[in-house]
């Protein structure tokens, strides 16, 4: 089997495993599930022009996560995307006053967490959606433990103090 194909196969194995959990990680990152597609699909050509230029890195995953994460950065800037995130749909098992109510709550948090500046909103996304550890947090950001801590840190406590205001 040819260098070529061994790549294109591994990079369609990576697409099927990892590419709908990045869409989902850029859409909580840009509120814009059209723009999550293109960073995702970015960040998988520069993988495959990566591998056939210098061949697969030590962890496609975190390369991905990385490119990901730096893509959709980049959109931001370049789009200046302020629309609210799509809030995702109930378990339909729930009764319809409990479904609302969740519907709510999920709105209320998804627009306080799209109030934080960006770099909190990142780290808040990559530690509970992803459930990154600091160490893998700190790799895709570029940025030392400690300051994912810090980060974290601040941002849990300014996302209390935005929901605190709401419910006021």
């Amino acid at each position: 089997m040819s260098i070529e194909a061994l790549s294109a196969e591994a990079l369609s194995a990576l697409f099927q495993e990892h590419a709908r959990t990045l869409v989902r990680t850029a859409v909580l990152l840009t509120s814009d599930e059209g723009l999550a597609e293109e960073v995702v699909q970015e960040a998988f050509l520069g993988l495959h022009r990566r591998w056939q230029h210098k061949g697969p890195p030590d962890s496609p995953e975190a390369y991905l996560r990385t490119s990901v994460v730096n893509g959709c950065r980049s959109a931001l800037r370049r789009r200046k995307v302020a629309a609210e995130a799509r809030v995702p749909q109930p378990v339909p098992n729930e009764s319809a006053e409990s479904a609302v109510l969740l519907h709510e709550e999920h709105g209320e948090v998804l627009a306080a967490v799209n109030r934080l500046s960006g770099r909190q909103r990142e780290v808040l996304v990559l530690r509970f959606f992803l459930d990154l550890d600091d160490q893998a947090i700190a790799a895709a950001l570029s940025v030392s433990r400690s300051t994912v801590s810090s980060t974290i840190s601040r941002a849990l406590r300014s996302l209390e103090d935005l929901l605190e205001g709401e419910a006021r």
